[in-house]
């Protein structure tokens, strides 16, 4: 009998500083004391310091995959390997040069098998909008969007939300796809979606926008539903789009 496991969205934090902890502490519970680091080559130095503060907080084991180019995500034995990790955390300060890495690869199959077979699979930094359908992009006044992994279909995620113009980006994003919900996470905030799509509040502050009955025209927006929750709160994720 198929199983499944866990994602994790954890925003903008500092786990050089310790921000993160708690967040750390569960997602080893869950995963053994065994974590998977995947990033591109140019983070590692911080995904090399982030690899020993996990120890401290009790891992038995530790690996990264640091890659650079994209073969290595069609790789089959790499491949393979991530799909044994029972916690793969994905890390990025630049979301688009990670999903160009691994969208439409291997790797991203793995990811799937991690979760079916009771794994987690978390995202964090800019890394995070990477598991939805849709990717807010973009700093400026027109936001733009990507397609994400695609392995929580039914959201579209937004780190730094109290960041300027993250409202707005992630507004226009649901307000477009009014099947998906977003997902905004605040610095610190961190999410947990178990089997079934029960989600979890574990740290920080989320909002959750929701357009699935809004009306729109060039001049409003009328019905854009938006709710802000905080740790311990629960939630329910869409699975697919409607």
């Amino acid at each position: 009998m198929r199983r499944s496991g866990w994602f994790a969205l954890l925003g903008h934090a500092d786990p050089l500083r310790g921000e993160t902890r708690a967040v750390e502490e569960r997602l080893l519970e869950m995963a053994g004391g065994v974590v998977l680091f995947v990033t591109p080559k140019a983070m590692l130095p911080l995904v090399e310091a982030w690899r020993e503060i996990f120890h401290t907080h009790g891992a038995r084991h530790t690996g990264v995959l640091a890659l650079s180019r994209r073969e290595q995500a069609m790789d089959a034995r790499i491949a393979g390997q991530v799909a044994e990790a029972p916690l793969v955390l994905l890390v990025d300060e630049q979301g688009e040069r990670l999903l160009e890495l691994i969208t439409g690869t291997r790797l991203v199959n793995a990811l799937a098998q991690v979760h079916l077979r009771g794994g987690v699979v978390a995202a964090a930094l800019e890394a995070s909008p990477l598991l939805g359908s849709a990717v807010p992009l973009g700093r400026g006044e027109t936001p733009a969007v990507r397609y994400g992994l695609g392995l929580l279909p039914g959201l579209a995620v937004q780190e730094a939300f109290e960041g300027a113009g993250a409202f707005h980006r992630l507004s226009e994003v649901v307000i477009g796809r009014p099947d998906l919900l977003g997902v905004g996470l605040e610095r610190g905030a961190a999410v947990v979606v178990g089997p079934e799509g029960r989600a979890e509040v574990v740290a920080g502050r989320v909002a959750l926008l929701d357009a699935s009955g809004a009306r729109s025209s060039p001049a409003a927006v009328h019905g854009l539903r938006v709710d802000v929750l905080a740790a311990p709160a629960r939630f329910e994720v869409p699975l697919f789009p409607e």
